[in-house]
């Protein structure tokens, strides 16, 4: 899944965002087996941060994209379902921000735009975030109502995700929901990680009174990033969730600025401060658990996902759904979908296989009849 700033580039955020990934980059490709240097630095900084995690992770983490690929304007729907501006039953639409989007692009990314149902909601935080919807043709054709919901990753925002997930709502023939963080694209607030939790929080608590959908319904979707609040929702419900996604994951924070192999990591040194524990987390995860990494990534190493492969194979009970990992060869961390569109969407239907059947099962078990 490529994760872009529309019209060319490797995604949003502007300078700062480029040379923090150039460094990681640096690092991914030769870093020393001590990295001592590099913990004191992270140790200064949160120092600097007054000793708050948090604090830090909301200074050095977040990169929402500038200028956001989008703006909202409020609208009319008329009876031709062409939308105009005026006072009475107004809808939300996302509108191509042309300070962002190309002009050779806007009218084919509108058209993008336009096939979302736009929507905020507010968050326990006091935030209000955008959320945007597209539905898939024929989804409860067999019971279950699959809904992805999108965890983004980092300098990108919810309309540079739109073309990704309208191809997926097609393909998968399901309603997939992407959503701004706190303080990304056209959603209020900053971004922190207490934010992005209560964010997913609010998203999800949308979605399934919306649209009348279980958890079991649900695919919670996380790239990069993304992998952290929804490896912490996924986590916090027992046996509800219908499938988790987890496209180049992170093992944690710290971990994306440690060496597999070095040893004085900020990673170990700093354990207790990290943040996005998901090594930790994804242990206690009921629910089928796709791994999606390419061997060339050089922002999040490829062993992220493997180590979080090994910790779901360890916790895993014999009567688990087990989704075999896909491992993308010559794939980096922007380009899964690219690199082979027609696997992974073979991937993603086997997930959503997996969420139908274990619906049926329940369904039946439970005595309900499954139309």
């Amino acid at each position: 899944m490529r994760a872009r700033r529309i019209g060319g580039g490797r995604g949003g955020g502007g300078a700062r965002a480029t040379r923090v990934r150039g460094v990681r980059a640096r690092w991914a490709g030769r870093m020393p087996r001590t990295q001592c240097l590099g913990t004191a630095i992270i140790g200064a900084a949160f120092c600097a941060s007054k000793c708050s995690a948090e604090r830090l992770a909301r200074d050095l983490a977040f990169f929402p994209p500038e200028p956001p690929s989008y703006a909202l304007e409020r609208r009319v729907r008329g009876e031709d379902g062409e939308t105009r501006e005026g006072d009475a039953e107004e809808r939300l639409v996302a509108v191509a921000n042309d300070e962002h989007v190309p002009a050779s692009y806007a009218r084919a990314f509108q058209r993008v735009l336009d096939a979302f149902d736009v929507t905020s909601v507010e968050t326990v935080r006091g935030n209000e975030i955008v959320v945007m919807t597209c539905e898939g043709a024929d989804n409860q054709s067999d019971g279950a109502d699959v809904t992805v919901i999108m965890s983004h990753g980092n300098a990108v925002d919810a309309g540079e995700m739109a073309p990704f997930a309208r191809k997926m709502a097609q393909q998968l023939a399901c309603r997939v929901v992407v959503y701004d963080y706190s303080g990304y694209g056209q959603s209020r607030g900053e971004p922190s990680v207490a934010d992005t939790y209560a964010d997913i929080d609010a998203v999800v608590d949308f979605v399934t009174q919306k649209y009348g959908v279980g958890l079991d319904e649900c695919v919670l979707f996380g790239q990069s990033i993304g992998s952290g609040p929804t490896c912490y929702f996924a986590s916090k419900r027992e046996n509800d969730i219908g499938a988790v996604v987890l496209v180049s994951p992170l093992l944690s924070a710290l971990h994306v600025v440690s060496a597999p192999d070095a040893w004085c990591t900020p990673a170990k040194v700093f354990k207790r401060m990290d943040v996005y524990k998901n090594y930790a987390v994804v242990k206690t995860i009921n629910a089928p658990v796709l791994l999606i990494h390419g061997d060339r990534d050089e922002v999040v190493h490829q062993s992220h996902g493997k180590a979080l492969w090994e910790a779901i194979c360890k916790h895993a009970k014999p009567s688990d759904a087990v989704c075999e990992p896909y491992w993308i060869p010559g794939a980096g961390h922007d380009d899964t979908y690219e690199r082979n569109p027609a696997e992974f969407v073979r991937h993603m239907r086997g997930v959503c296989a997996v969420v139908r059947e274990r619906y049926q099962k329940q369904r039946l078990a439970a005595g309900a009849s499954v139309v």
